[in-house]
């Protein structure tokens, strides 16, 4: 395995733990409210994802077991999503509406229409790289597209809103309050980039775009954290 890659699996390790030290955080601060509920499982489905994306990145010895990883990573991360925009339904509707079959029915649907397409147009192994103890899985280019136009619109629409609400907030409101949703909005900005910069280096085939990816992600992640701790 060659130095990048190394450092892409160490990068998603890191990562992956940052996103799950957050999420937790985030729940303890208030385990009975639905919008730390919602935002922990954002950050825990993250972290799954990644910790995953790094376990099946290090199977040298046994192909068969690497997609149903690689299937199972990517399903982690459309929740991650549903887990996102469902905050934004918890913030602007009453709690018990926010949960409804109306809401929550919806988002299931579409972590399942955003999904099923791995189990039609199943990924496959690179056999060529995986002979040379490299891990890379090849997914069919408009699912790939498809997925990740969905995660990004999700993730845009939940940062538009975010700052629509802080915009809206009046001069009565805390200004504990007002701040948080401004390191919210920030924090899902930068995210944006972190996606749009992962998915041209998934197009590109670069490692380094991926990297760099993680690293901004991750700082969009402790932006959002900041605005808990506010």
């Amino acid at each position: 395995m060659d130095l990048l890659n190394i450092i892409k699996i160490i990068t998603t390790i890191i990562t992956g733990a940052i996103a799950l030290i957050i999420g937790l955080r985030v729940l303890f601060l208030n385990k009975n409210d639905l919008l730390h509920i919602w935002f922990a499982l954002y950050f825990v489905s993250t972290s799954l994802g990644f910790i995953i994306y790094a376990i099946y990145h290090l199977i040298l010895n046994n192909p068969t077991i690497i997609i149903p990883l690689m299937i199972t990573a990517q399903i982690f991360f459309n929740f991650t999503t549903i887990a996102l925009t469902m905050t934004l339904v918890v913030l602007e509707k009453h709690r018990k509406v926010s949960m409804s079959l109306k809401y929550l029915g919806t988002m299931l649907i579409l972590l399942f229409v955003m999904s099923i397409g791995y189990f039609v147009f199943i990924p496959h192994l690179e056999m060529d790289d995986y002979a040379l103890d490299i891990v890379n899985t090849h997914t069919d280019p408009a699912l790939f597209i498809f997925v990740n136009a969905i995660r990004l619109l999700l993730t845009s629409y939940a940062a538009i809103r975010y700052i629509i609400i802080t915009r809206k907030m009046g001069s009565e409101t805390k200004n504990r309050t007002k701040n948080r949703m401004k390191w919210f909005s920030l924090g899902l900005i930068i995210i944006i980039f972190g996606l749009i910069t992962n998915l041209a280096g998934g197009l590109l085939s670069s490692i380094l775009l991926e990297i760099l990816a993680l690293v901004i992600i991750d700082t969009g992640a402790f932006l959002i954290l900041k605005g808990f701790l506010i």
